[in-house]
């Protein structure tokens, strides 16, 4: 075990976000150098969409009023916004207060759930709007 106090999964854990983090900054870069908007990773592995996919698309559609196309989009993308919007805030809470950046267990529920009916929403609705 690392002198640290860290178990060997905990570490690895760690060393495979920082992998995926990596990929994750060389896909975007990749792309961006071609001038081109990056895509989803998840989509052009397997050809389906995250549970976020068509969120930025269905708030710009929000924003001009048009309800049809932004829940079209991804009818999600308000309770995503809301469940983001409250994990900040408690991490805010807790870094004004000089605390430990950890979250109740019960956001890890919440967003699990949010993202599982926003997948679902997604695999059944129109593909033409992914």
């Amino acid at each position: 075990m690392p002198h640290n106090g860290r178990t060997r999964g905990t570490l690895t854990l760690g060393i495979f976000a920082a992998a995926c983090f990596a990929g994750y900054l060389v896909w975007n870069g990749v792309n961006l150098l071609q001038c081109h908007i990056p895509g989803s990773i998840f989509k052009a592995l397997t050809g389906l969409p995250c549970p976020t996919t068509g969120c930025t698309r269905s708030l710009i559609a929000l924003f001009h009023g048009d309800w049809h196309t932004s829940l079209a989009y991804n009818a999600m993308t308000l309770p995503i916004l809301g469940v983001l919007g409250l994990t900040l805030g408690l991490l805010a809470v807790k870094a004004l207060q000089q605390q430990r950046l950890t979250l109740p267990r019960k956001i890890a529920w919440v967003w699990l759930s949010v993202m599982l009916l926003a997948w679902a929403l997604k695999l059944t609705g129109n593909p033409a709007w992914w």
